[in-house]
């Protein structure tokens, strides 16, 4: 991936600023290659960057399996990883570390835009078009939270240079306990004593 990446950079910053905003994050977790400028965004965030070898900022490990525990984080966003082979095995790793409710937001250039031609150049056949990039997600079972107009855009061939995907993990379903009005409870116990009489 070449490091000129500015007009990516800009189509997707204009996009992510406002989609951050109003979803209402305390913080979130970047995943992002060592090549890509992060975009401007007002949540505070913790970038980890991925180079050839594996994750190479803040620390240095292999990206089969990201450093947190299950169900850890409130919310991550996953920018142009999608492209390598490791892609899918990351947001899929991404989707246990998610708090039940978390919001996922995956970024990627659009292969069908001559933005994404000019900065990338043959690696826009690795990326997925939209009606992949959206199965990639809707087969995880996310609640998929797209607006319609974008939906469209990433639709059309060469309309917008980043296809985004915004979704939450399900909630975990409250388990609740029918009463069993047929069983008896006896209950034993001793009465506290009184000392009033009635007069």
């Amino acid at each position: 991936m070449t490091a000129a990446f500015a007009r990516l950079q800009s189509a997707e910053s204009s996009l992510l600023t406002q989609l951050v905003d109003d979803a209402g994050v305390d913080w979130l977790l970047e995943l992002a290659p060592v090549r890509s400028p992060s975009p401007v965004i007002n949540a505070p965030r913790h970038r980890m960057l991925l180079g050839e070898d594996g994750w190479v900022w803040p620390f240095r490990c292999m990206p089969a399996t990201l450093p947190f525990a299950d169900e850890d984080l409130p919310a991550i966003m996953i920018r142009h990883l999608f492209w390598l082979p490791t892609g899918f095995p990351i947001l899929r790793d991404a989707l246990r570390c998610l708090k039940p409710g978390g919001l996922l937001i995956s970024v990627s250039a659009n292969p069908w835009h001559r933005v994404s031609w000019s900065e990338l150049g043959r690696d826009a056949f690795r990326l997925p078009a939209w009606p992949r990039f959206l199965m990639q997600h809707a087969g995880l079972g996310l609640q998929l939270q797209i607006p319609v107009r974008h939906h469209w855009e990433g639709v059309v061939p060469g309309i917008t240079p980043v296809l985004i995907v915004v979704a939450r993990k399900p909630a975990r379903a409250i388990r609740i306990r029918r009463p069993d009005f047929r069983r008896k409870r006896i209950s034993i116990g001793t009465a506290p004593a009184s000392n009033c009489r009635a007069a």
